[in-house]
């Protein structure tokens, strides 16, 4: 069990939230060294709030998303000596044993842990959409279910609603890619972090309360055209994903077939829009072909 732990949340504009967050860390039954706020130039009272509270670590950047967000957390975690650091958005309210709920696993599990995750819930205590982790059958060469008598499932991905991270480990593979801004941006990182040989635990008594307007798993054929701006970065992220782990040659033809098939169903599915979201899904998927973002170490 590890008491060096600081805990980091990005915030843009939700004060009202940014305060039930602050108070359910203070609040936490396993102690925080720390509690960091990565203030993204929030113009609603944010950083006045900020300044009036004791025990909080302020940093203002400009708004980068919560991938910018996530970039700078880790990076003052790393020069605090933090051995690990709890990431987490603004709307992410913990319960008050969520943390200890996490780190008591770490004894139980012999395999070097890179993050754990807690289960998220929307406002009316039932699973949230957004969150779920992508599950296979194993991680590393382990069955996901191999710790379950732990509360554990063991899990390739996790998200940056809420992450404890583990510090050394972000030392070795580098920093998530700041230039993601948002969507698939901790995919990317929790899946690089397995890759590297690590663990990811999914911690299913670490409860988490995700205060989104709605639960929604994001849909490009339903979603309102408010998210459309999110849709695009999301769309640009995948595709850069593939890009990267399947190379070039393979990339051009898939990337072809998969906005032919995307632009199709959002024809056939979407109600309203459908052409601002097809142009949307060319528009990242264009700028997918020349993104080129590097891993920034600690």
């Amino acid at each position: 069990m590890t008491n060096n732990i600081v805990a980091a949340v990005v915030t843009y504009n939700r004060l009202d939230l940014l305060k039930e967050v602050v108070h359910a860390l203070k609040s936490q039954t396993h102690p925080l060294r720390e509690i960091i706020i990565i203030n993204n130039s929030s113009t609603d009272g944010t950083r006045d709030w900020l300044l009036q509270q004791d025990g909080i670590t302020i940093v203002d950047q400009p708004n980068t998303g919560i991938s910018g967000g996530v970039y700078t957390g880790l990076k003052k975690a790393s020069a605090m000596d933090a051995e690990w650091v709890w990431v987490m958005d603004d709307d992410s309210i913990p319960t008050a044993t969520a943390l200890e709920k996490m780190v008591n696993k770490f004894g139980a599990i012999p395999k070097p842990i890179g993050f754990a995750g807690p289960k998220c819930l929307w406002t009316d205590g039932s699973v949230h959409w957004m969150n779920l982790p992508f599950m296979t059958s194993y991680v590393n060469g382990i069955p996901f279910n191999t710790y379950d008598e732990y509360g554990v499932c063991l899990t390739e991905n996790g998200s940056f609603a809420s992450l404890l991270i583990n510090i050394a480990v972000a030392k070795e593979v580098g920093l998530p890619y700041e230039d993601f801004f948002i969507w698939g941006d901790d995919q990317e990182y929790t899946k690089r972090i397995t890759d590297a040989g690590y663990l990811g635990l999914y911690c299913s008594d670490s409860l988490v309360l995700h205060k989104t307007p709605s639960n929604y798993f994001a849909d490009v054929t339903a979603d309102t055209v408010k998210n459309i701006w999110k849709h695009k970065y999301g769309f640009r992220n995948e595709f850069y994903m593939v890009k990267k782990r399947k190379g070039f040659l393979f990339f051009m033809p898939w990337l072809a077939a998969k906005v032919a098939y995307t632009s199709f169903k959002i024809i056939k599915k979407r109600k309203d829009n459908r052409f601002r979201f097809v142009g949307a899904l060319m528009n990242s998927a264009w700028k997918a072909v020349v993104f080129n973002p590097q891993i920034d170490r600690i």
